[in-house]
């Protein structure tokens, strides 16, 4: 090589830098095969990533001829062993009658270093002994940050896909689902217009709560597939807004906070609705809720604390199982945890935490 080992280093680390930015797993790999051709002189290299029960060619250096990688099995060749075994592979002396598999027979040594569950990359020369353990440990830096773009493009690609799935399965909730129900609604009013019962009063609650259940599953579907609105939210007044929307019946909210946080302030007071509406629902008409610290009532038993943030939880038969679902999704989207404790008088206490405080205020009771 003709840099310096630091030279050499500081150079990958570049490369490093200019793979956070590469957004698909061409990119990647072209990249890869350049650096290592430019960087560690590997004139003669590959990347082959694994496609189903195939490790496929997806890079291959400039100087390497259009014949001198191919498509192998899993288990096929240097290749196959490397990705096999998670280890890296140093050979001085291909013979042609090893299992190494070369793609061209004039291949006489190489090195193959596997890029974790994502494939193999691998370098030949046409000389024997050409590389050296200096040369696996390069190979294996620079592959290190491939490997990291690689994870990260995966990820966004799960992600888009799953945003894919969600809006789908919003469409057909906010048409297949909500169309009928607005029919049904219609056809209902119009029969109460003329006589009202206990049994038509017994449906239009049913409606009504199928309404509400399709609200919940269109908030759950779409919290984290929209971009949040970051401003500086005056909380206790959420708060009270929040309030203002829940069926109180006989609880009263006592508000202790001097704080204005960064957050979304449409994700926010979903969060707090869903918060205050289950303290109701479940603490009971006379409930008293203290926003901040605690939340009086008959709490949540410690084997649910977990489970009632899974969509369609339910302890009871009141609600649609997806409002604590809905307050874990905003808090994950903020970047904020949340668990739930045991409070005083027996109470639930919901802990948010790493929230971004921006400045603080009087406290204020309502």
């Amino acid at each position: 090589m003709t840099n310096s080992p630091g030279e050499t280093i500081e150079a990958l680390h570049d490369v490093a830098t200019r793979l956070q930015s590469q957004d698909t797993t061409e990119s990647v790999c072209d990249l890869t095969v350049s650096a290592a051709s430019d960087i560690l002189d590997f004139n003669l290299c590959t990347i082959l990533i694994r496609d189903g029960e195939w490790l496929v060619p997806r890079g291959t250096s400039k100087d390497a001829p259009a014949d001198g990688s191919r498509q192998m099995r899993l288990d096929q060749g240097l290749a196959g062993k490397t990705y096999q075994t998670g280890e890296s592979q140093l050979v001085n002396t291909i013979e042609p009658d090893d299992n190494t598999d070369p793609a061209k027979p004039d291949y006489r040594s190489g090195i193959s270093v596997p890029i974790d569950d994502h494939g193999v990359f691998q370098a030949v020369s046409t000389t024997e002994s050409a590389f050296t353990v200096d040369d696996i440990e390069l190979a294996e830096l620079l592959v290190s940050h491939s490997k990291t773009a690689l994870d990260r493009i995966e990820k966004e690609q799960e992600l888009k896909q799953q945003i894919e799935r969600l809006d789908r399965f919003a469409s057909v909730v906010s048409h297949d689902l909500r169309n009928p129900l607005n029919i049904a609604q219609g056809y209902l009013e119009t029969v109460r217009e003329e006589e009202d019962s206990e049994p038509l009063r017994k449906v239009a609650a049913a409606h009504e709560r199928m309404d509400h259940l399709i609200d919940d599953m269109l908030t759950f579907a779409r919290i984290g597939t929209e971009a949040l609105n970051l401003e500086a939210v005056e909380l206790a007044q959420l708060t009270e807004e929040s309030w203002s929307s829940v069926d109180q019946q006989n609880a009263t909210l006592s508000i202790d906070t001097e704080q204005y946080i960064s957050a979304d302030r449409t994700r926010l007071r979903q969060l707090l609705e869903n918060i205050l509406s289950n303290a109701v629902m479940y603490g009971g008409s006379d409930v008293s809720v203290r926003v901040g610290e605690i939340e009086d009532g008959p709490g949540i038993p410690a084997t649910d604390r977990t489970a009632v943030f899974k969509a369609g939880y339910s302890p009871g038969t009141e609600g649609t199982g997806f409002g604590l679902s809905i307050v874990k999704q905003v808090t994950e989207a903020h970047g904020w945890d949340i668990r739930i404790t045991e409070g005083s008088d027996n109470g639930a206490r919901f802990e948010i935490t790493k929230i971004d405080i921006i400045s603080q205020r009087h406290p204020r009771t309502g």
